[in-house]
């Protein structure tokens, strides 16, 4: 028989869907490639080591929390935050080391320590933040857009109006910072959507400004605690999961009626959500062609002895920061000297290193598997470049000290999670909605398909895509009426 709701993969889209999906009373099975589920976020066991290997930087906990409270459960009941003292520690070449603190005032008073041209744009920026965030809530947050007329949403234009459509991010960066500090910690944020410095993505400036006002945190048990905190409300509610299962393609008639395994089992619905990129699965079966958006290169090292010197997030920016982001952002290419970001759980994490141990992930922001990158051969290129970002700062080991060491690139993404070559956030900007916003959440084709997961709307990061499961129900509700 028939089941009403096929959701295929079981990462933090996929499992916010089955929730909403369950909680609008659709039968629901979750078909996962994987023998565990949270996709990129899941907890990974590693000589001893317990390994967070996706998502690092936890804001935003009342969308988590909302998710709970519609099922009419309480999240401190299955999952817990702490806030975080400090946004990241920076050591920035030639200028030392700074913590910013997670705090408006105390970054205040820094900046009249580091930076004290930068106060007046910092708050000018921060006051214009504050005046559009509820904005950001009634029209990103609360509904996907896939028409034309969606783009008069009143809250989306009041907005864009708060910052000029003429100037790209980086002329929004450069005309409220002079302080090299502040512009390479800037940057980076549109690369967490998917798009460079040069689009006209004011929406980055929210993430640092999420952190700042409402708090980055550290959830109990690692960040794999809230995948396995989701998981468990699914299975509360009814929803069925069948793991170890890859999907290949979908079945469709006049419309896909059923997804086929690569073992060839066929699984029949009467609706699918998708949390594999659409690119990479599309329902027509069509394959799609187009640059990348991109990606991560990360390293996770297991030491056998105590490191001093990281934060929970800490940042390296190599005094030609620069240009490595021309390199990543213009011309797709790793850069000579990368900016490195390190997570460093093992101070709220007791299970992620052995007593005298220390646990090491770092990430840096990489092009997707693109013509001219040959990932096999340049990874430990690339590695040795991330090590020495992090030596230049004082910090070292020996490799007689690695108990292990893990590498993940664009083609581990592709081939273990279904990511559209490599990308984590879908195509590249040109291919995004009206130039825009990240894919559809709606099939373009068959009104019982959907899409949730990093790729579409409202974006990447586990906040978003935990919204983006809840709109994939949203666009097939609309679909039965």
């Amino acid at each position: 028989m028939a089941r009403s709701t096929v959701v295929i993969g079981a990462g933090m889209g996929g499992l916010s869907a089955a929730i909403h999906a369950r909680l609008e009373g659709w039968d629901v099975l979750v078909v996962e490639a994987g023998a565990a589920p949270g996709g990129k976020a899941a907890g990974i066991s590693e000589s001893g080591f317990m390994l967070d290997p996706g998502p690092s930087i936890i804001i935003l906990p009342r969308l988590y929390e909302a998710v709970f409270a519609r099922a009419g459960r309480r999240m401190s009941d299955e999952l817990v935050f702490d806030r975080l003292p400090t946004l990241s520690r920076v050591y920035f070449e030639g200028e030392g080391m700074v913590d910013l603190p997670a705090d408006y005032e105390a970054c205040l008073d820094l900046l009249r320590q580091v930076a004290p041209k930068d106060l007046a744009g910092f708050e000018k920026l921060m006051a214009s933040l504050d005046q559009v965030a509820p904005y950001v809530d009634q029209s990103v947050f609360s509904k996907p857009f896939d028409k034309p007329s969606d783009m008069m949403n009143p809250a989306l234009l009041k907005f864009g109006i708060k910052f000029n459509p003429l100037r790209d991010y980086k002329m929004l960066v450069d005309g409220y910072f002079e302080s090299p500090l502040l512009r390479s910690f800037f940057y980076g944020f549109p690369s967490y959507g998917g798009q460079t410095y040069r689009s006209k993505a004011p929406g980055a400036f929210m993430i640092p400004y999420y952190m700042l006002r409402e708090g980055v945190f550290f959830p109990r048990g690692g960040v794999r605690a809230i995948p396995q905190a989701f998981y468990r409300l699914a299975r509360s509610l009814g929803v069925e999961f069948q793991f170890n299962t890859k999907v290949s393609k979908f079945v469709v008639g006049d419309r896909p009626v059923a997804i086929e395994t690569t073992e060839g089992e066929r699984i029949e619905a009467e609706q699918f959500i998708s949390n594999v990129d659409p690119w990479t699965l599309p329902a027509d079966g069509q394959p799609k062609s187009g640059e990348p958006s991109f990606s991560y290169f990360t390293c996770h090292w297991g030491i056998r002895k105590k490191l001093a010197g990281f934060d929970h997030h800490t940042l390296f920016v190599p005094s030609t920061f620069e240009s490595g982001f021309a390199s990543l952002y213009e011309k797709r290419r790793f850069p000579d000297r990368p900016i490195v970001y390190v997570n460093d759980v093992s101070g709220l994490d007791p299970e992620a290193a052995p007593e005298g141990h220390s646990l090491v992930f770092a990430v840096v922001t990489s092009p997707a598997a693109v013509e001219g990158i040959d990932w096999v051969a340049e990874s430990p290129v690339y590695r040795d470049r991330v090590r020495g970002e992090i030596a230049r700062a004082g910090i070292e080991w020996s490799d007689e000290d690695v108990v292990f060491e893990r590498i993940q690139n664009p083609l581990y993404f592709a081939e273990k999670h279904g990511n559209y070559k490599g990308s984590l956030y879908g195509p590249d900007e040109e291919h995004r909605l009206w130039g825009i916003f990240p894919l559809a959440n709606r099939d373009p084709r068959y009104g019982n398909v959907a899409y949730c997961g990093g790729a579409v709307q409202p974006g990447a990061g586990l906040p978003m895509a935990t919204l983006s499961g809840q709109f994939a129900v949203q666009v097939l509700g609309k679909s039965r009426r």
